[in-house]
């Protein structure tokens, strides 16, 4: 277990209008702010594309499904975290037109269809990156040396 203190904890929220992409607008955000570190805590909105992929079994290294889901979608949670920059958001999404649950890691080319809203707990202090184990095939955040 790898537990991160932060010297401080400053809250955002951010709010995607319709046609923006929602991890890469983040990823430009978090970057011209200098966000290392964050926990997103809440979300909330709509996709009109959501890409995501799911584990398919428990072997090592793990094996993934990826997902495109068209149409409208219900957001019912999402949250995560932010370690080198780099956001790690999991989802549970209704696809209204399909009336299925979709539970998942969200990738980039997912698009906002009316609003999408997070909560950001930004960790100061806080330099973190994420390794991948070649054997296990395993991310982990760890701590960033400077």
């Amino acid at each position: 277990m790898l537990v991160i203190p932060a010297t401080g904890i400053r809250i955002a929220m951010v709010s995607f209008r319709r046609g923006e992409y929602v991890i890469e607008a983040l990823r430009e955000w978090l970057r011209g702010q200098g966000i290392d570190a964050a926990l997103i805590t809440s979300g909330v909105g709509s996709f009109d594309l959501c890409r995501l992929h799911t584990i398919l079994s428990t072997d090592l290294p793990p094996q993934e499904r990826h997902l495109t889901l068209e149409g409208p979608i219900e957001v019912g949670s999402l949250q995560g975290s932010v370690a080198g920059g780099e956001p790690h958001i999991h989802v549970v999404v209704h696809h209204v037109g399909e009336d299925k649950l979709y539970v998942g890691h969200l990738e980039p080319g997912t698009r906002c269809c009316f609003r999408v809203e997070l909560g950001l707990l930004i960790l100061e202090g806080v330099k973190t990156a994420r390794r991948t184990d070649p054997t296990t095939g395993l991310t982990d955040i760890v701590l960033a040396e400077d």
